[in-house]
């Protein structure tokens, strides 16, 4: 994989970095997509970590405002760990793991159930840094966390989450020694902004083509 990546990193700068990025505001919605998709249960392979630093390290060079970085991410964070609240609340686990059993298997669910039995609701916090698919958020939906209570570490979780990552990622895009590389990680995050896309678009694909079939007459 690396060797690819370091393929296309030219080809990316010539083709793609100088042209994309005159468009920031598609950019902020595309952060918004991203960490929204990446925020769900079945968001899990998508590196919203990653993409998060690489967003505030090329945040300098490129122009894109950190105002409006932070709040489209958070935003995004926000409404995905929503989403998983409440599916969670409303459908319940099993239906949801007859549907997504990948992603509800017994060794995730364990995982986020101890998270949750250790930390608390602050486990919405630790989720957003050590991601278990972000399940806590879902778990809390499917054992019916008073919303105010969950509400308020979701705001919190996100908040913290996004600032972070993306304050990290400025600053340290902005010492020189990093700067003098800056086109390369420019080229770095395009290439896994449309991978990440890619790769949330193929796994709702698969899961719809799944859930239809499952539901086509034999």
């Amino acid at each position: 994989m690396l060797p690819v990546i370091a393929a296309l990193l030219p080809l990316t700068r010539l083709a793609i970095s100088d042209q994309i990025l005159q468009y920031g505001i598609w950019l902020y919605l595309l952060v918004f997509l991203v960490i929204l998709l990446a925020s769900t249960v079945v968001g899990g392979p998508i590196p919203d970590n990653t993409f998060l630093f690489l967003t505030g390290a090329v945040a300098l060079d490129t122009g894109l405002s950190m105002e409006w970085l932070f709040v489209m991410a958070f935003v995004g964070g926000f409404a995905g760990y929503e989403i998983n609240y409440w599916t969670g609340r409303l459908f319940g686990f099993a239906m949801i793991q007859r549907r997504v059993p990948e992603v509800l298997s017994d060794g995730n669910v364990r995982k986020a159930y101890d998270m949750v039995d250790r930390f608390g609701p602050a486990a919405l916090i630790l989720s957003r840094f050590l991601p278990i698919l972000n399940l806590p958020s879902f778990i809390a939906g499917v054992n019916a966390m008073e919303y105010r209570r969950y509400v308020g570490f979701n705001l919190i979780s996100s908040a913290v989450w996004c600032g972070i990552l993306l304050v990290l990622g400025y600053y340290i895009g902005s010492i020189s020694i990093i700067s003098g590389y800056i086109d390369y990680l420019t080229d770095l995050y395009i290439i896994i902004l449309a991978a990440a896309l890619i790769i949330a678009l193929i796994m709702f694909a698969r899961y719809y083509v799944k859930r239809n079939g499952g539901c086509s007459p034999e």
